[in-house]
């Protein structure tokens, strides 16, 4: 279960059976184990979504050191003398085991690895553990299971509860780094605007064709003439109208699809009895990311603005993921 306030991400799917809706299922594969619409598994029924959004028509004045001031403030509401953080390597989950030792509260560092996989990050753990000076339980990991999942599909949070499962941490509160400062995947949506202008239409098609390639494809063209790819991009459309009346435009391009990504990133944890909590997903916090000037982002370097003793560690080195094979 979620344990902290993360509003602008809730996602509710109808409890009941039926005839399976197969439209679901194609639009699931359509953007890589996750859906945009109110489409449900069984016909007839829906998925609710949140009824608040993120862009607001005035950028904010808040600084670094407020947003320092509200995470600060979360991470001390739910820690307890048992807490977990997923390390993985990168900027976020760097930032967050960063916080916890400049509060001073006990936190047991976890991260996953394969022996296999060519796109460890085991490394760079370690060096992050060094300078940290924490003590990381590396828990090895060569295949995921295949999990029959009745909504959405995210493999990485089957291979973090079978580290809390076999670690004996379950009875932990479990802090991850989600959704971060907002800024997933923006880097070629960035380099397409600053090459051919604000063009919405165009990375409308491009967060379908990424999300659906799983990273592979950034191209911003309509790639199918299937209805439900089209109802995709038509989604992204509605939600740079949303962003229309914020006046930064980097914010919209980077922005766009957060609330659907994070949704699905954060979905899975709020179906099981564990403690999670994601701190930068709290309503205030990315509330006030989202919406402070685009100078400030591009690179998560908010992080660095708001602990200026962060190791730069996660920003010499390129974050691959996990790279462990789902059998």
């Amino acid at each position: 279960m979620n344990l902290n306030n993360i509003d602008y991400f809730s996602c509710k799917f109808d409890l009941g059976e039926g005839q399976t809706n197969q439209d679901f299922f194609t639009e699931r594969d359509m953007l890589g184990g996750w859906t945009v619409s109110a489409r449900h598994p069984v016909a007839g029924l829906k998925r609710h979504t949140a009824s608040l959004v993120l862009p607001k028509k005035q950028i904010n004045t808040a600084t670094p050191k407020d947003l320092r001031s509200i995470i600060e403030t979360t991470v001390k509401q739910y820690a307890t003398n048992n807490n977990v953080i997923f390390l993985s390597g990168g900027k976020d989950s760097t930032a967050l085991a960063h916080i916890f030792k400049t509060l001073n509260i006990p936190f047991t560092a976890v991260s996953l690895y394969s022996s296999v996989s060519n796109t460890t990050e085991k490394y760079v753990v370690e060096q992050i553990e060094k300078e940290l000076d924490i003590k990381v339980e590396y828990y090895k990991l060569d295949t995921i299971p295949k999990t029959n999942f009745p909504y959405w599909i995210e493999n990485p949070y089957t291979a973090k509860r079978m580290a809390l499962e076999n670690l004996g941490l379950t009875e932990h509160v479990i802090f991850t780094g989600e959704i971060g400062t907002g800024e997933m995947q923006i880097n070629q949506s960035l380099q397409y605007t600053a090459m051919n202008g604000y063009q919405p239409k165009d990375l409308a098609h491009w967060h379908v064709n990424v999300c659906g390639s799983y990273r592979r494809n950034n191209s911003v063209l309509p790639l199918s003439n299937d209805p439900i790819y089209k109802e995709c991009v038509e989604h992204f459309n509605m939600r740079f109208a949303q962003w229309d009346n914020h006046p930064d435009i980097l914010n919209r391009v980077m922005f766009s699809r957060l609330q659907d990504e994070g949704a699905y990133r954060l979905f899975n944890y709020g179906m099981d009895g564990y403690k999670w909590v994601h701190p930068f997903a709290e309503n205030e916090f990315i509330d006030i990311c989202t919406n402070m000037p685009s100078e400030y982002k591009g690179k998560k370097n908010l992080y660095k603005e708001m602990y200026k003793d962060l190791t730069n560690i996660p920003w010499r080195y390129p974050k691959s993921g996990l790279g462990i094979k789902t059998v």
